[in-house]
């Protein structure tokens, strides 16, 4: 592995995107590289180099940006994605569901 595809600490203290935080770095080096991967699936690019090393590269280079949502936008977003909608249909699957489940 070559020197330039290593992130060193150096990297990650110096940037202001990440504020110097290692985890940071991770997320948003992992974002960058799952964002790369799924347009590379999709067929809009074609890889040259794997998304890890793409993402790396991009932030050495600065291009990364980490966005945070507040509290409560994080929290409805975490239960609309757990909690389907409820429809009629669903309720009388689920119900069924827990009779067999429970033998009743």
């Amino acid at each position: 592995m070559a020197a330039d595809q290593r992130v060193y600490l150096d990297d990650i203290y110096a940037s202001e995107q990440c504020q110097g935080s290692v985890f940071r770095a991770v997320v948003m080096m992992a974002q960058e590289a799952r964002f790369i991967n799924k347009q590379a699936n999709q067929g809009y690019i074609t890889l040259t180099k794997k998304p890890t090393t793409i993402a790396m590269y991009k932030f050495k280079e600065g291009k990364l940006t980490l966005t945070e949502k507040k509290a409560g936008e994080q929290a409805e977003a975490e239960v609309a994605a757990v909690e389907p909608e409820m429809t009629a249909a669903n309720a009388a699957q689920v119900s069924g569901a827990a009779d067999d489940a429970f033998g009743a």
